[in-house]
């Protein structure tokens, strides 16, 4: 490779990279189309929550009585 092929490898690739992420990040995109909410405005959408309606971890799960702590149970 010529120092002109190398350069425009290592040095124009990486900044080729860059620029396209800065043209994403400054210029205005399609979100920006609609409004933003602000505290106190009317939330006109049905709740969303991750873990789902029934609960992860079961409460009434009996304990174990010989149990002695540790991940080899040791201690």
């Amino acid at each position: 490779m010529t120092i002109l092929e190398t350069v425009a490898v290592f040095v124009g690739g990486p900044l080729v990279i860059y620029a396209g992420i800065a043209a994403f990040t400054v210029l205005p995109n399609r979100a920006k189309a609609r409004p933003r909410y602000t505290p106190g405005q009317a939330w006109d959408y049905p709740p969303q929550w991750w873990a789902g309606d029934t609960p992860v971890l079961a409460v009434d799960a009996p304990g174990s009585d010989d149990a002695k702590g540790g991940a080899r149970g040791t201690w």
